[in-house]
């Protein structure tokens, strides 16, 4: 999903270039959409980095850990992290329903403003998943490549 939300972002980028250079032809929509594809695919992307623990991390006092501390850390972090995202499900939803109550549109395309803020939501459950599955999936044995040691 993501890489087909950066093609989109590129073809439309593109054409939005080229029309101004060309009078006749008004494709200011083209950046109102990159933008809210923007805001999907970095929302998104969250997920993916998360399916196989490849998110930014600062590993040199992590990689030296080993036995019960290592464990210990690798579950805070993900209580961690689960708090985080706890908290992007319930004001995320809560800022979609203020969005949908407000009848927020965007300027050019007249979207609903909550079709651009469910990203944070949404991508927030599919996270809670991914890590969900990630974590479990070795725990139980099922070692995947890049999983933690």
């Amino acid at each position: 999903m993501c890489s087909a939300g950066l093609v989109v972002m590129t073809i439309f980028t593109f054409l939005g270039v080229i029309s101004r250079k060309l009078p006749q032809v008004n494709l200011s929509w083209t950046m109102e959409l990159v933008t809210t594809m923007f805001v999907w695919v970095c929302a998104l992307a969250s997920a993916a980095a998360f399916k196989t623990n490849s998110h930014m991390g600062f590993s040199y006092l992590t990689d030296k850990l080993r036995g019960i501390p290592r464990g210990i850390h690798k579950w805070l972090r993900v209580a961690i992290i689960f708090a985080n995202y706890a908290l992007w499900i319930i004001y995320g939803f809560k800022m979609v329903a203020d969005q949908i109550e407000s009848g927020l549109v965007t300027a050019v395309m007249a979207t609903p403003g909550w079709l651009i803020g469910l990203a944070v939501p949404i991508s927030a459950v599919l996270t809670v998943i991914r890590i969900l599955q990630y974590e479990l999936g070795y725990r139980f044995g099922k070692k995947e490549k890049g999983a933690l040691q």
